[in-house]
């Protein structure tokens, strides 16, 4: 007679298969888990760049109505003027603040803001660029020292103007707006001020 054993399940513990099963389940969560994360990731940087691209616009913007205030008076549109410390290379000028009605130098008491191509590669897309004296270490501007021709903003489009003065001829208020390309390319964030 032929003895039987009764069937028992081996110690406790997995199957192969069951193991399998679980690290295949387990790598496919951290995949998706590492693919949300990297979204996030992403998010947050382009959300960071389009703040620090803001924080850039309303700093020019800011900059640009300090020196109105200090200005004597200024001119929207104006034509270019061989009086100028800075040549225009092509750009357009924008905005010209006259500095000091009184001296006749007029040449180091205006500042211009033109707008057109990057005076090198490294900047991209059209630029804000200021053209008049330069500003001390004290913070307070220069009109004895010599001009200086700088890039205050870059990345704006090309097809347009990015930097915009406009005055209101009934409330005498003047309207600056600056718009600029997204470093993601994908979007245009504006700012805009009055003075």
């Amino acid at each position: 007679m032929i003895k039987r054993f009764p069937k028992r399940r081996a110690e406790k513990g997995f199957t192969l298969i069951e193991l399998l099963l679980s690290i295949s389940l387990g790598s496919m969560l951290f995949v998706v888990l590492l693919q949300l994360i990297g979204a996030d990731l992403r998010l947050g940087n382009s959300m960071a760049s389009r703040l620090r691209e803001s924080a850039q616009q309303r700093h020019t913007l800011e900059l640009i109505r300090g020196e109105l205030a200090t200005g004597s008076g200024w001119e929207v549109d104006p034509v270019s003027s061989q009086q100028w410390s800075c040549g225009m290379a092509g750009r357009r000028p924008v905005l010209a603040i006259s500095l000091d009605s009184h001296n006749t130098q007029v040449s180091s008491q205006t500042i211009v803001y033109s707008v057109g191509a990057a005076p090198s590669a490294i900047w991209r897309g059209q630029v804000l660029m200021r053209c008049g004296p330069a500003y001390g270490l004290d913070g307070v501007i220069r009109p004895d020292g010599k001009a200086q021709n700088r890039v205050l903003i870059d990345g704006l489009p090309k097809e347009g103007l990015g930097f915009q003065a406009h005055l209101d001829p009934q409330s005498k208020v003047l309207h600056l707006a600056l718009e600029q390309e997204s470093l993601a390319g994908s979007s245009r964030l504006r700012t805009a001020a009055v003075f």
